[in-house]
């Protein structure tokens, strides 16, 4: 996996701290010469912390303090000692032996993976006291080997804190800032032939679990919170909240919260272990996930979904094999599931439970309340779950299910090999002291007059004795709330997030220094300028400071090598950076961007020009952004072996993964970009060259560039919140196989200073493959005036031609009004037939507009240089044809619409019903005409 440059992230956190404490900030990054030394110094006098902790730890070099304690970092494997006890007292820990106690006294600080002990040698306990905070940064995470132990019990004053180094500091804590904790034992797990010869690699790092030890000790976690984890490594590598791998009945697991984790919140995958009040909050995938034969207990569980956030709250598996031993079948009591509204961004709807892949299970007083837009509340899937419902082995008594949609029937599926069936409704009522109905409830807490409070199953430990007793249905009692004081999220207790940006003392790691001359820059709060150039080998982090302007400078800075030395350049929210003439930045194939801004600190990409105190900003002033990627190109035509050159800089993409993540830009303007190379090579602001649909792209803006604002050649990127402004060529420009999707995107040109809002193409070989076949929703196009720009190109709306396919739903092209070229945009709305393709995708309906508004003195155009084609589209007949379509006048100021406008506001279509990647919208064009999301980060000329 990529070990991502933490060093930066430890900077940002110090600043931030002391931003909180009012003051200047400053932040030692490592880089600083003191200019000299003094002769023969006086040795230090070590302090209570280095004696204890210099055994196993180093002090940060980066940051000073967090919460007025020093930062001590842990990095690699935590090992015996053979010295002499270092552990002090009071607060402060330190080592004796095998044992290693992380005091309260500082603050600790994960440096990649820690793993304490090694797997099934020199094994340690890892003893954390009350109150102790953990920060990790974005590529660390906490490994308990087998035969080590934890001992982190913290009290419900005192929590023991698991957290990101942002939101350790007061920034905004968001999911998969950092990885999380993983207990790993010698506990049976169903995908070990041999549990006495066991070696299970978990799914992040390869660090073993499993055995023959039902009762085998992990340790003991007690009041502990584990937040903003589970950072992503692929589409199927991601690190949950805390991770049970084969984790034994001899652990102590209560009392612990997960919240906003980036994957699951806990998971087992098989092993006994025991939990109870848990809560599980804001978690994206499924709050409490098992598999591989987890025979467990879990009691008092509050899960609370995010709305448009998470997925399930329990998705319970055993193994695809019905042979497996052992088959999962924990023991669950007393649930309160929240079922959140809408989808996740992957896709997923917000469920229930789900049982699954043979799993068994023995639950009572489970409560499942969803809301009006949730989906299926309980779900049994596929035939061996079904075959453990006929066992006996997978039950539910005394529960109540309080939702729009309570149950989704098992369903034969031949191609999957499942030919049976279960009416899961029937399943639950036909089992003791089931309930359908409402659930009564004050927020998660049970009214006095609610069933659940008199519904729930008694003697609860003479069933199972795990459980204690509790005859209600639910978490709670209706009086008690366990979760109380050491939780995070659900009291009201969130911190604003610091705004303010850290003032930093040197440059970053992977930058160097350059002098600041004093009034050279528009802001004068300049002392540092970081530059960058070449190609960039190790990952590097772009800090954010008020006072650092970062320089791309010598050239383009390829980020990684061509598939092979990969690299992220990661970028801070609130950085800003230009390029020189002659430069721009390129991430290679199987590297990548993480430029994650936000809307109060967008990340800004600009011109040298820009930034300099007297100079004049214009188009193409430097490069721009250029993301290569390993997605499918029509320009190759075997995608195992393809290496197509990008226009500029010959940089090669294409492959045969559409797939494929290129990173995430989030909150990111480019302006000024787009220098001519020659007449026919000339740089767009964003360039996707066969970059994969797991890249995220949302909130861009791309303004005055000298060529394209944004252009795609092949792969299946999708795109949201793009706002294009000012850009010299075409605004929106596809081909070469594009087959992405995009929503919200509003184009805009400078009279006589643009051609098209949109030129779309796919190829010119018959029969290339793939065809560009997007889909867009939701755009709003401005074009400019009928007036020739300095390339003889006239301002126009969209251009469909080169045998494209695509769908456009909710587009409104709403030209300048007038009678002269000079006053009036030129055609709206052309198809070019020259490549009969096109024709034919029109006929077979592979190209379509619907739901759209053109508002323009001159809506249609068609043209063919092909006498075989000529005329053989009309294209008003074509848009008028088709639903939902007007050529007529609408209301609007700058593209939203005002007022009362019925033509467009409640006149589209909700392309969500379709496709999940859409939002539900009912209006044409990128606005609903009350919210512009341009609003606080986009740059508008005045």
């Amino acid at each position: 996996m990529k070990l991502h440059n933490i060093f930066a992230l430890s900077a940002l956190s110090t600043a931030l701290l002391l931003a909180g404490c009012g003051g200047d900030i400053n932040i030692n990054t490592g880089n600083d010469d003191n200019g000299g030394s003094t002769p023969n110094p006086t040795p230090p006098t070590e302090t209570p912390q280095q004696k204890a902790y210099k055994g196993f730890a180093t002090k940060s070099t980066s940051l000073a303090s967090v919460d007025g304690k020093e930062v001590w970092v842990l990095k690699g494997t935590l090992a015996p000692s053979t010295g002499s006890s270092t552990i002090g007292s009071g607060t402060t820990g330190g080592q004796n032996g095998a044992k290693i106690v992380l005091g309260s006294d500082v603050v600790w600080q994960l440096d990649g993976a820690v793993v304490a002990g090694g797997d099934q040698e020199n094994s340690v306990e890892l003893e954390i006291m009350e109150g102790v905070k953990v920060l990790g940064g974005n590529d660390a995470y906490l490994v308990v080997s087998r035969d080590s132990e934890i001992k982190a019990e913290g009290t419900e004053s005192a929590p023991i804190v698991f957290t990101s180094v942002e939101a350790g500091i007061g920034q905004q804590g968001q999911a998969g800032q950092w990885g999380g904790l993983v207990l790993l034992g010698n506990a049976p797990v169903n995908t070990c032939p041999d549990l006495n010869d066991c070696d299970v690699a978990f799914e992040v790092g390869s660090h073993q679990y499993g055995g023959n030890q039902s009762d085998d000790s992990s340790g003991s976690l007690k009041y502990v919170r584990v937040e903003f984890g589970g950072f992503k490594i692929n589409d199927t590598q991601e690190m949950n909240g805390i991770s049970f791998g084969g984790v034994g009945s001899g652990t102590t697991v209560e009392y612990i919260q997960v919240h906003e984790n980036n994957d699951d919140g806990v998971e087992f995958w098989g092993g006994n272990v025991a939990i109870s009040n848990v809560v599980l909050t804001n978690n994206f995938d499924d709050s409490l996930d098992w598999t591989n034969g987890w025979q467990g207990s879990a009691q008092h569980v509050y899960i609370s979904q995010k709305d448009n956030g998470s997925n399930r709250g329990i998705e319970a598996d055993s193994n695809s094999s019905a042979d497996a031993e052992p088959q999962s079948m924990p023991a669950l009591a007393n649930f309160t599931i929240e079922v959140a509204d809408g989808e996740n961004s992957g896709g997923d709807d917000a469920e229930g439970i789900l049982f699954r892949k043979g799993t068994g299970a023995h639950t009572y007083n489970m409560l499942v309340k969803g809301g009006v837009d949730s989906g299926e509340c309980l779900e049994i899937n596929d035939d061996n779950t079904v075959v453990a419902t006929e066992d006996g082995n997978l039950t539910m008594n005394n529960s109540l299910i309080d939702c729009v949609e309570p149950f989704k029937n098992t369903k034969a599926d031949p191609d999957k090999g499942n030919t049976m069936t279960l009416d899961v409704e029937a399943w639950y009522k036909g089992q003791d002291g089931n309930l359908v109905g409402a659930a009564d409830l004050d927020g998660y807490m049970p009214n006095a007059t609610s069933r659940a409070l008199t519904g729930g199953k008694a003697d609860l430990a003479n069933v199972d004795s795990r459980f204690t007793n509790a005859n209600y249905i639910g978490a709670f009692d209706g009086t008690n709330d366990w979760t109380q004081n050491w939780t995070t999220g659900i009291h009201g207790d969130a911190t604003p997030p610091n705004t303010e940006l850290p003032t930093l003392t040197s440059c970053p790691v992977g930058t160097t220094s350059e002098t600041v001359t004093a009034g050279l820059y528009k802001d004068s709060n300049i002392t540092l300028v970081c530059a960058m150039s070449g190609n960039m080998t190790s990952d590097v982090t772009l800090l954010a400071g008020k006072n650092v302007l970062y320089k791309i400078d010598g050239g383009p800075l390829v980020v990684g090598g061509d598939n092979e030395n990969s690299a992220t350049l990661a970028i801070q929210a609130g950085v800003n950076l230009f390029g020189t003439d002659n430069s721009y930045i390129a991430v290679s194939r199987g590297s990548d961007i993480k430029a994650v801004g936000t809307a109060a600190k967008p990340i800004i990409m600009t011109s040298e020009q820009d930034v300099i105190q007297g100079a004049t900003t214009s188009r193409g002033q430097w490069g721009g952004l250029v993301l290569l990627g390993n997605g499918l190109t029509n320009k190759c035509d075997d995608p195992n072996s393809c290496d197509v050159a990008f226009e500029v800089g010959d940089h090669p993409y294409g492959g045969n993964d559409n797939a494929e993540s290129s990173g995430q830009l989030s909150y990111v303007v480019v302006k000024y970009a787009g220098f001519k190379v020659n007449d026919t090579q000339e740089m767009n602001g964003i360039s996707f060259a066969a970059v994969g649909s797991g890249t995220q792209v949302d909130h861009i803006q791309v303004h005055a560039n000298g060529d394209d604002g944004v252009e795609f050649w092949g792969g299946a990127v999708n795109l949201k919140y793009v706002y294009l402004s000012d850009n010299f060529d075409d605004s929106w420009d596809w081909t070469n196989g594009w087959t992405g999707k995009a929503q919200f995107v509003f184009i805009t040109h400078e009279d006589g200073q643009a051609n098209r809002g949109i030129e779309a193409d796919s190829h010119k070989g018959t029969g290339d493959t793939p065809v560009s076949n997007p889909t867009l929703s939701n755009v709003t196009i401005l074009p400019g005036v009928d007036v020739e720009n300095a390339s003889g190109d006239k301002g126009e709306g969209i251009l469909l031609r080169v045998a494209t396919a695509g769908a456009l739903h909710n587009v409104l092209v709403q030209g300048r009004k007038g009678a002269t070229s000079t006053t009036e945009t030129g055609e709206c709305l052309e198809l070019d037939g020259t490549y009969s393709e096109l024709v034919d995708n029109v006929n077979d309906g592979k190209l379509v507009m619907t739901h759209s508004v053109i508002d323009c003195n001159e809506p249609f155009k068609y043209s063919s240089d092909n006498t075989d084609t000529a005329d053989a589209i009309n294209v008003a007949n074509w848009f008028s044809g088709q639903t939902g379509n007007q050529a007529t006048a609408v209301n609007t100021n700058d593209g939203i619409p005002s007022a009362g406008e019925t033509k467009l506001l409640g006149a589209g279509v909700d392309m969500s019903t379709s496709d999940s990647f859409f939002m539900s919208t009912d209006y044409i064009g990128a606005f609903d005409g009350t919210t512009d999301w341009r609003e606080g980060w986009a740059f508008i000329e005045e």
